[in-house]
């Protein structure tokens, strides 16, 4: 970059400053300005001393690295912010943000690529840690904190129905239709598609969709009082119950990307839905190339 004095790191809670002469500061992000990484299909052609030709691109994902100095008053302070930076190649995912602008970017499943590599320069009394964090992504894009929308799975009557105003979402029955269907709507403001991060459901119930347009998630099989099924876009579509993979549980899983400038409505539609069964859905304020 050619200057980091307007910019701002915040990694595993710690916030590095690039116009700071003291506690964390920046001193460069090798490479955070540049492009994913993209290859072409490196499958080998069965019998063939070649390779398949590549139908699209692949993306590798966003590599950079922050280049810093700690500045502490104590070779103590120094030792404990060296063991701290250390530790991050532990942390899956990273919790990495950078404030370029007036904008802070929160990348998604960021990891240590490699090590990080630290020195404790002895020359200041031990007191100045130099530190390099190589970090990776799993999508080029840049995207906004996660947001949640809960929604209770079982309309609630008093006199009459209730519709209760949640954050980003309207709950509401209506009578004839099932216990309870829910609409919930979620915003992309950015430049880059996305999609919702996760569905968590919350038992008893007997199984739901979850439709969006002509998308559907179906969930065949039924949630005890306390499962929590989580359900995740990535690699086709994935259902854990409890941390167990139940997947095969999933009749059908069209999962819909939320366009830029788009705002997509969505219905969660349980069955049989028992009190404290809920559903609660994470996703990104905004995505961003």
């Amino acid at each position: 970059m050619q200057s980091t004095s307007q910019v701002k790191v915040e990694i595993a809670g710690v916030t590095m400053y690039g116009d700071r002469t003291t506690g964390w500061g920046i001193i460069d992000l090798l490479d955070w300005g540049d492009g994913a990484d993209s290859r072409g299909d490196e499958d080998l052609i069965p019998g063939v001393d070649g390779l398949f030709p590549p139908d699209a691109p692949l993306v590798n994902g966003l590599r950079f690295t922050v280049v810093g100095e700690y500045v502490t008053t104590s070779p103590q302070q120094a030792t404990a912010g060296r063991d701290w930076l250390r530790s991050l190649s532990k942390l899956d995912p990273l919790p990495v943000r950078v404030l370029e602008g007036a904008r802070w970017d929160a990348l998604r499943f960021a990891r240590v690529d490699g090590r990080v590599h630290t020195e404790i320069d002895h020359a200041l009394g031990g007191r100045r840690v130099s530190f390099e964090i190589p970090i990776r992504t799993a999508d080029p894009r840049k995207y906004g904190p996660l947001r949640p929308i809960e929604i209770d799975a079982v309309a609630q009557t008093s006199g009459g129905l209730r519709f209760p105003i949640v954050e980003g979402a309207l709950d509401f029955a209506t009578e004839g239709l099932t216990a309870f269907p829910g609409v919930f709507k979620i915003e992309n403001p950015g430049t880059a598609e996305f999609y919702p991060e996760r569905f968590a459901i919350r038992g008893p119930l007997a199984g739901f969709t979850i439709t969006s347009e002509q998308a559907t998630v179906e969930y065949d099989g039924s949630l005890g009082s306390g499962d929590v099924l989580v359900l995740t876009p990535y690699a086709g579509g994935r259902a854990t119950l409890n941390g167990a993979d139940v997947s095969h549980n999933l009749i059908r899983a069209d999962w819909v990307a939320v366009q830029p400038g788009e705002t997509r409505g969505y219905l969660f539609t349980p069955s049989d839905p028992q009190p404290g069964a809920k559903l609660t859905v994470e996703y990104p304020e905004g995505a961003w190339w």
